[in-house]
């Protein structure tokens, strides 16, 4: 997608370094923001699973990487800013 973009495949090439190529350069971003992720299943996921979960059966708890997915695509949506407001 980014590399038959134009406009995505400049911003790229202007914030990544010379020598690095898109796999390594999108691998170390998605790698920050995992860093973002853990954090937050230290704090409160846990908890939340666990409290929402924690009385069902264990077969329950293959709904949670679906709804968790789920969640974190809603949140990437309302915390994106919106298409052209950077420009």
């Amino acid at each position: 997608m980014i590399q038959q973009d134009p406009e995505l495949w400049d911003l790229i090439e202007r914030l990544k370094n010379q020598d690095e190529d898109l796999e390594d350069f999108l691998l170390g971003l998605a790698q920050m923001f995992a860093v973002e992720f853990e954090e937050l299943h230290r704090s409160d996921l846990n908890d939340k699973l666990e409290s929402f979960f924690g009385g069902l059966p264990p077969k329950a708890m293959t709904m949670a990487p679906l709804l968790l997915h789920i969640a974190l695509d809603l949140f990437i949506m309302r915390s994106t800013p919106a298409s052209g407001t950077n420009a």
